[in-house]
């Protein structure tokens, strides 16, 4: 359980809320908005992902899900921070999100916690500990409320999705309060038709580069004032960029001055709004004065170069106004798709024919269709190519002006998944499979099983075209999945039951590849996903003398059959599933290999030794360190004469110390033949030594050769050591 650890901890709940719609970056900070929390070592917080999951998610998707959300996180350009999944079994186990050794997200699924008694509207929440003086984070969980809410990966009606609120919760995690924002992630509010919060927006990546900056960015300050005289506390500023896009956000503070951190160079239009709803003081964490009794107000421009500080002055507001945008409990954000004309409505007050409608990107067209005072319905034309992106919605009549802060959302089409080629593969992976649909882009994620498979990344997938992706699968557990390609903004397109993982059998080897037609060769075929009670046919011909080893090695003593080849050589696993290799049948008896002599020798090699067994042939060779599976690797003997065709005279080539395997093979026919630990190199004398942080210095005088080499063995341990201490305090310590 969790202890004072000397300086006095506090905790926040950072809650997101449900059944209703749902402030610019905020921090969330120990009691002081002057004093912001954060991670002391921001580079490597660790995040455990509880392996149970949800109630309603049985193919263990969450995984998944709550990984794609870190990833948006950690994708975030120009910040040092990094959140680092244990995926440890015995970590994922755990359910005691209390101690302060884990930071778990947890699906709560019958009020263990005390968080969400019957009733309650919180669909998750991130319980933040940390030290007051200081603002350091000391320990955060993510808990999710499984007992009053049902959750889902794959777009089941009703359900919240479990990637759009971890993306959510992760945010206070790393230090975020809610944002006023209602197409940020850090919204606080959620609904089950929305999933637009999975991707953080620009509000999240200027609040990540404001806590955990990896490079100097601009920043623009400035003063919320009243046009009758006095600041204007808690106002919520926004920026726009030159194109019209919601860029950055702030809260002005008690003196009503606010700064704008974490911006890309550019020109930015600087707009006050007052937090009267949607979202509210009540949404933030306590201690923030928010005042509301002014009318949004548009400023005047500014530009800002790459790390500058720029100052905009005084942002001068209007009396307020009787006009409300977005104040009743509507989804947010709105939707609107490149290349597309949709209808959307927003909620509020004083919304008549009085006022106009307008959004601040002109490339949209945005035409209003009805007022009725509490709602307008206006269609939002998006060009085919529009940047996904936030977009605010603006009123503006006799009663004054009203905006609502990124409450459209650019985006792209939803891909569409329509081939999925081959539609199996192995367990063991391997299996090269190509996607075909629509509206792939660069940057996609394609999630099959419990695998996520990035654009561009070692392991991951290859968007080829706009139609066309390629990925090779990894070993995924046995069963059937959904295949789903997500676009970096968060949509997706998915073919249900897409592929199934099964044990397809694979031939690596077959060792060796040819026998006597009078049967008896002992050969082994290696592979993957060889199931026991499989079959193996040659040329038709059921191989009785079979012992299956493992899912990688079948024995096989051969029948007779017709000299030639090569034949097809089949195993079938249990269902049907089949692999195919060859094997031949030679007309002579397979070589035998039955001794050596003298069966040890130095690792230089030289050594005069004499093989006994039969079937030896002038074309016959003899290999040191064979692989005895697959005949392959090792040296090849020099200075082999045929005595009979039971006796060849070798010399063992140089090889390393140990016991290796001795192979005679047939060049003609393949036929072959090992004995397994059939010759002995012997290492030079004087000395040795293992593994372990031991140094043993027996009697006699020290060469100073010797005690520098004892010396930087001792080193090297002690460095390894002290690294693992390290690291085991960074974890300790939350970070």
């Amino acid at each position: 359980m969790r202890r004072p650890r000397g300086l006095l901890p506090g905790l926040i709940l950072a809650a997101l809320l449900g059944t209703a719609t749902g402030l610019a970056h905020v921090r969330l900070h120990s009691g002081n908005p002057s004093t912001p929390l954060s991670w002391t070592t921001p580079s490597g917080v660790s995040i455990v992902i509880n392996s149970t999951g949800s109630d309603d998610i049985l193919d263990g998707s969450h995984l998944t899900a709550l990984r794609t959300a870190i990833d948006a996180w950690n994708d975030i350009p120009g910040t040092s921070v990094h959140l680092a999944e244990n995926a440890s079994p015995a970590q994922m186990a755990r359910t005691d999100w209390q101690s302060d050794n884990i930071h778990l997200v947890w699906f709560d699924e019958d009020d263990s916690s005390g968080f969400f008694p019957a009733g309650s509207a919180t669909v998750a929440l991130t319980p933040v500990w940390f030290y007051v003086s200081s603002g350091q984070i000391i320990d955060a969980d993510v808990l999710f409320n499984g007992d009053g809410f049902r959750f889902t990966t794959s777009d089941v009606p009703g359900r919240f999705d479990v990637q759009d609120v971890g993306t959510h919760e992760i945010g206070h995690l790393l230090g975020l309060d809610h944002t006023g924002w209602a197409g940020a992630s850090l919204y606080p509010y959620v609904s089950p038709s929305v999933i637009l919060h999975r991707s953080p927006s620009l509000d999240e990546v200027a609040g990540m580069r404001h806590a955990y900056p990896s490079s100097a960015h601009a920043s623009i300050h400035g003063s919320v004032r009243r046009s009758e005289g006095g600041q204007v506390r808690g106002a919520h500023v926004v920026a726009r960029a030159a194109s019209g896009r919601t860029a950055a956000a702030a809260l002005s503070d008690s003196w009503g001055s606010f700064v704008l951190r974490g911006l890309d160079p550019g020109t930015y239009t600087l707009y006050a709004n007052p937090l009267a709803g949607p979202v509210t003081a009540a949404n933030l964490q306590a201690g923030h004065t928010i005042e509301t009794d002014f009318d949004a107000t548009i400023g005047g421009s500014v530009s800002v170069a790459a790390g500058q500080s720029a100052s905009f002055g005084d942002l001068t507001v209007d009396p307020q106004g009787g006009i409300y945008l977005g104040r009743l409990g509507a989804a947010a954000p709105r939707r609107v798709v490149a290349g597309e004309t949709t209808v959307v409505a927003l909620s509020g007050s004083g919304l008549d024919g009085s006022a106009t409608l307008s959004v601040p990107d002109p490339s949209l067209t945005a035409t209003p269709i009805g007022w009725n005072g509490a709602f307008v319905v206006f269609s939002v034309e998006v060009p085919a190519h529009a940047a996904p992106g936030h977009v605010d919605v603006a009123v503006h009549g006799p009663a004054g002006r009203s905006i609502l802060p990124a409450a459209l959302e650019v985006t792209p089409p939803d891909p569409t998944v329509t081939l999925v080629s081959p539609a199996l593969g192995s367990l063991s992976g391997g299996t090269l499979v190509t996607l075909g649909g629509t509206g792939f882009r660069p940057g996609a994620r394609v999630i099959i099983g419990e695998r996520i498979y990035r654009d561009g990344e070692p392991q991951g997938a290859t968007v080829l075209d706009e139609s066309t992706i390629q990925l090779t699968t990894a070993a995924t557990p046995e069963g059937v999945f959904d295949v789903v390609v997500m676009d970096s903004t968060g949509v997706e397109g998915r073919k249900t039951s897409g592929f199934e993982f099964t044990p397809v059998p694979g031939i690596t080897a077959v060792f060796p590849a040819a026998g006597s037609f009078s049967g008896g060769t002992e050969m082994a075929i290696s592979g993957v996903d060889l199931l026991d009670g499989l079959t193996v046919t040659i040329d038709g011909v059921t191989q009785p003398g079979l012992t299956w080893v493992d899912s990688t090695l079948v024995r096989v003593t051969t029948e007779p059959g017709a000299v030639g080849g090569p034949y097809l050589l089949r195993v079938t696993n249990p269902g049907g599933l089949v692999a195919d290799a060859a094997f031949s049948y030679a007309p002579g008896p397979d070589p035998a290999l039955a001794a050596i002599s003298p069966a040890a020798g130095p690792q230089a090699g030289g050594t005069q030794v004499t093989l006994t067994g039969s079937g030896f042939l002038p074309t016959t060779t003899v290999t040191f360190g064979a692989d005895p599976l697959t005949g392959e690797g090792g040296v090849e003997a020099g200075g082999i004469t045929l005595v009979d065709s039971s006796t060849i005279e070798a010399v063992a080539p140089a090889h390393g110390s140990g016991t290796v395997a001795v192979m005679v093979r047939d060049g003609l026919s393949g036929q072959a033949n090992v004995l397994e630990a059939g010759f002995t190199y012997q290492g030079s004398s004087g000395g040795g030594g293992g593994g372990g942080c031991h140094t043993e210095i027996t009697g006699g005088p020290l060469e100073l050769e010797a005690l520098l080499l004892g010396s930087w063995w001792v080193l090297l341990c002690l460095l390894f050591q002290s690294g693992t201490v390290l690291r085991t305090r960074g974890r300790a310590g939350g970070g």
